[in-house]
């Protein structure tokens, strides 16, 4: 089964999740954290540097600060900072990326079986329209493809609630905007009742952030069944090209 549910609807689903996102949206969009301060600074109109006084570079700042407001997401949470635990990211070892997608999804089904997660859900870490990169490379286009298929919209901010069958499907197609479009802000997941977060990079490797002895434990204990590794940060490369380039990335300029 799978349900597309607005934001606010996703974030109902599990607090510790939402207070993941709101806190992460906080660290990375709000621009009180990284403003814009005067001096030299090049236009994209322009190839010529110029001085940028303070007067604007407040009124940019303001501008910044009212459009985040508008957009952030509110909702109710909980202070995580003191039960996180670590990262622990997790790869198979299949360099074809074919069967590296088959056993990524049926991996994440399995985990929502065995762990008893209910169903998994996925969102943006920012309002974005998950349309809104197109891109020409044949994967991709059939993933967006896939997403207006089952109801996505031009304008869909909103998330996706899936298990079973169908949330093989959304995994392996959701890999693939993951994958090469760059300019989509981050995509988590997280299950039902739990106290994770968690996030498929764009080489693929399963990334979770716990909150929660117990669900590290059942997890880590789960990826060993499936044949997930753990990979150390310093790890986290593309497996499927001998030059580590991603095939079909792009970045909107």
């Amino acid at each position: 089964m799978i349900e597309l549910l607005d934001r606010k609807s996703i974030l109902k689903l599990n607090k510790t999740f939402t207070s993941y996102i709101v806190d992460v949206q906080d660290a990375k969009y709000n621009p009180v954290h990284n403003p814009y301060e005067p001096g030299i600074m090049y236009f994209d109109d322009n190839d010529k540097p110029r001085y940028v006084s303070q007067e604007e570079c407040d009124k940019w700042n303001k501008e910044r600060l009212l459009e985040f407001n508008r957009n952030k997401d509110t909702a109710d949470t909980d202070t995580i900072n003191n039960s996180y635990i670590d990262e622990v990211a997790f790869t198979f070892s299949e360099h074809q990326i074919d069967q590296y997608l088959n056993k990524l999804s049926t991996g994440l089904d399995y985990l929502t079986e065995q762990l008893d997660w209910k169903a998994v859900i996925f969102l943006l870490d920012y309002p974005t329209p998950w349309l809104s990169q197109e891109n020409d490379y044949q994967p991709v286009k059939e993933a967006l493809d896939y997403l207006r298929q089952i109801g996505v919209s031009e304008d869909f901010i909103g998330g996706f609630k899936a298990s079973g069958q169908e949330l093989k499907e959304v995994t392996k197609n959701l890999f693939w905007i993951i994958r090469c479009n760059a300019s989509l802000p981050d995509c988590y997941f997280s299950g039902l009742c739990t106290d994770f977060s968690g996030f498929i990079c764009q080489y693929g490797n399963i990334h979770f952030n716990f909150y929660s002895r117990t669900d590290r434990q059942e997890i880590i204990r789960a990826t060993q069944d499936i044949g997930l590794k753990q990979v150390e940060e310093s790890q986290c490369l593309d497996s499927f090209t001998e030059t580590g380039k991603i095939e079909g990335r792009r970045i909107i300029v």
